[in-house]
C-alpha cells in the first residue's frame, strides 16, 4: 500500500487514505470497540464460571509457571503487589490456589494450583486475554510494530506509567 509520509517531530507519520480512515475520532471508536470486546469476554467467565476474567488470567498465569512468586505474578498481570495479594486471597478461599513458602527465605512465597484449579484451568476457555495475544502473534511484524509504537504514544500522552 503507498502511504504519503512526512517527516514530524524526527519521527514518520503515516497520511491516512480514502481507504484507511484514521482520524482521531476513527481511532478513538476502534479503541472503544476493543475495550468493550474485552469487557463482554470477562462479564461471558464470570458469569458463567463464577470467576473474573482477572482471576481467571491470574490461574493461567500460575498454571504455566508454577511456583511463581506474587511479586512476578503482580509484573506480569500489570498491577499492585496489594491487587495481586487480594485477588489470591480469593482464590486461595475458593481452593483453586496454595500459596506455600520458602524455608530458606520465609518472605518469598510460590504460588501453584490445587488439583481444584488444574480442573478450572482444563475446563475453562481461555480467557479473552489469551485470544487477545494469539491475535497480536498472528499480525505482520511491521503492523505489531506500528501497533506498538501507536499504543506506546498514546500511553505517554496520557501520562501512564
Amino acid at each position: 500500500m503507498n502511504k504519503k509520509r512526512e517527516a514530524k517531530n524526527s519521527s514518520e507519520v503515516i497520511q491516512p487514505e480514502a481507504d484507511n480512515p484514521a482520524s482521531p475520532d476513527d481511532t478513538f471508536a476502534k479503541v472503544l470497540q476493543l475495550v468493550r470486546t474485552v469487557q463482554i469476554g470477562m462479564q461471558n467467565i464470570e458469569s458463567q464460571h463464577g470467576l473474573s476474567g482477572s482471576q481467571l488470567w491470574a490461574l493461567w498465569h500460575v498454571s504455566a509457571r508454577p511456583g511463581l512468586r506474587v511479586s512476578d505474578l503482580a509484573i506480569a498481570m500489570q498491577v499492585r503487589h496489594s491487587t495481586a495479594s487480594n485477588m489470591l486471597d480469593k482464590l486461595e478461599q475458593r481452593a483453586l490456589i496454595q500459596r506455600q513458602r520458602q524455608t530458606d527465605d520465609t518472605r518469598v512465597v510460590r504460588l501453584y494450583l490445587t488439583q481444584a484449579g488444574q480442573d478450572v484451568i482444563r475446563d475453562v476457555p481461555g480467557p479473552l486475554q489469551g485470544r487477545l495475544r494469539n491475535a497480536l502473534q498472528s499480525l505482520p511484524s511491521l503492523e505489531l510494530v506500528g501497533l506498538h509504537r501507536g499504543l506506546t504514544s498514546l500511553i505517554d500522552a496520557l501520562g501512564f506509567e
